[in-house]
């Protein structure tokens, strides 16, 4: 539970880690963009990124322009779920990675930590999923929700069996073509083809993959969010007072599911 680094080289982003003990999800590490000790004086943000991703997908976002004023007024937590972090050593073989559930639940001891009562949930897919389960535990952490292409059933049997395929590539052969459009047509939808830089929206997603995501850690986050639980009920009975804000592109994988999370809001 210390401070680790001053500083983020990648993108030049000032941050500070720090690393948490969680009850049952490990150590979790929590990089903190804005000035914490003016936290109750600011807007808390809480992100958790996505499969094939880290806490490093919400720097451009974060450092767009068009989100100064916000930035200068708001302090981003951002987590790294275990072994998702860039260059990140295989996780020890008797590590027990945490369900989508209890990271969702454990999300707390971050923020007793940083000692931050209130904050917005921003994740996008199973980071989003796990924010939703975090909402549901920690109902008075939690000052609203966005949750970019968050799905709150549960498997279906077509995603189950290219779950498992593509699990089994990233643990017998690491990082390969299949597993790697697995994960684009998970991360940008079914319609890339018709946007105009899908090159380097692919080449630059991809390449991240292959640099700085260690494959085995990755299959351990895949195969958690691949056993989620439907939270479907527990959102219509429990979030309806909550301040959620719902995004998905309109030709994203997952907007069908967004659009039914809605309905039951």
């Amino acid at each position: 539970m210390a401070e680790v680094e001053d500083t983020c080289q990648a993108k030049h982003v000032d941050e500070k880690t720090y690393e948490v003990e969680t009850p049952r999800s490990g150590t979790i590490k929590a990089h903190v963009q804005g000035d914490l000790d003016n936290a109750e004086k600011k807007a808390v943000f809480l992100t958790v990124h996505d499969i094939g991703s880290n806490h490093s997908s919400f720097y451009n976002f974060v450092e767009h322009p068009s989100m100064s004023e916000i930035k200068q007024r708001s302090v981003f937590i951002h987590v790294d779920v275990p072994g998702q972090e860039d260059h990140a050593p295989d996780l020890p073989n008797d590590f027990v990675f945490p369900t989508i559930q209890t990271l969702g639940e454990d999300l707390v001891a971050v923020l007793d930590f940083l000692k931050v009562k209130l904050v917005v949930g921003f994740g996008e897919g199973a980071g989003a999923n796990a924010l939703v389960r975090f909402a549901l535990a920690h109902s008075t952490r939690v000052l609203g929700l966005i949750l970019i292409h968050c799905v709150a059933t549960g498997v279906g049997m077509m995603e189950y069996f290219k779950d498992k395929i593509m699990n089994w590539k990233l643990q017998s052969v690491g990082m390969n073509p299949s597993a790697e459009q697995y994960l684009v047509l998970h991360k940008f939808g079914a319609q890339l083809e018709n946007v105009d830089n899908k090159e380097k929206l692919i080449q630059d997603f991809t390449e991240k993959l292959k640099r700085r995501i260690n494959p085995r850690n990755l299959r351990r986050y895949v195969e958690a969010y691949m056993n989620r639980k439907d939270i479907m009920g527990l959102v219509e009975a429990n979030l309806k007072g909550m301040d959620v804000l719902l995004v998905s592109g309109g030709k994203a994988a997952h907007t069908q599911a967004v659009l039914s999370m809605y309905m039951k809001m």
